[in-house]
């Protein structure tokens, strides 16, 4: 019994492997993240789907950008003139690139900031035992949600009448099974309970992003008010 019980727990390897912990990391975080925890997952696998999914949100992004402007642009023919209006339409395509690599820097950024919060409150203010590199591998799998985020733009890029309502019904369920995978992660990652996880992984984080949110809005108002009063 024991060797088969061995057999069946032993962990997939390579694409199969992958997959699971997707699919884990959606259906059932808590035994996967305790999986990875036992295994040490590496940093590489987190950080590539990060990339990924943010990489094809800024894509997109960039796509419906461009269509609108593309589209709005034809109306300033007589003003500026064909040729200039075909080279500025011509220069688009970088508007892609621009929102891409955006979207992955911030997504970046959001990665390791919210991590680094959760990781202080769960371990100074709630005295959990885990560790800041630990709870960023795990973070990183609360991007795969983000799927249904894609989905909902590629399905409005297709008919925005239509699939509107359903891109934002899509979009707040990756919302919410963001935080739970984030609560998950920091539940087993520190092992504390799950209404400090979320205090932890959800209304610190938010608390910290709202203020700094409002320092940002009140020190470009002051910037701008000053501007005009000059």
């Amino acid at each position: 019994m024991e060797n088969e019980t061995s057999v069946q727990s032993k962990p997939s390897s390579g694409f199969t492997g992958f997959l699971g912990r997707l699919g884990g990391a959606l259906l059932e975080p808590r035994k996967t993240f305790y999986d990875m925890m036992q295994r040490e997952m590496g940093i590489l696998e987190p950080l590539f789907l990060i990339i990924v999914f943010f990489g094809i949100q800024g894509a997109l992004v960039g796509v419906f950008t461009v269509r609108i402007l593309y589209s709005s642009l034809a109306f300033l023919s007589p003003i500026i003139g064909a040729e200039q209006l075909q080279a500025f339409q011509g220069g688009l395509f970088i508007v892609p690139v621009i929102t891409t690599i955006s979207w992955i820097v911030f997504a970046l950024m959001i990665w390791i900031i919210s991590a680094g919060i959760a990781h202080l409150c769960a371990k100074y203010i709630f005295k959990g035992m885990g560790s800041y590199n630990q709870l960023l591998k795990l973070y990183g799998y609360a991007s795969v949600p983000s799927s249904l985020v894609i989905l909902g733009m590629m399905l409005t890029s297709l008919n925005f009448s239509i699939f509107f309502g359903l891109s934002m019904i899509l979009c707040l369920m990756a919302v919410f099974w963001t935080v739970v995978i984030l609560v998950v992660a920091v539940e087993r990652c520190y092992l504390i309970d799950p209404g400090q996880a979320f205090i932890s992984s959800f209304i610190v984080p938010l608390i910290v992003y709202l203020a700094l949110s409002a320092l940002v809005w009140l020190i470009f108002s002051s910037l701008v008010l000053g501007g005009f009063s000059l």
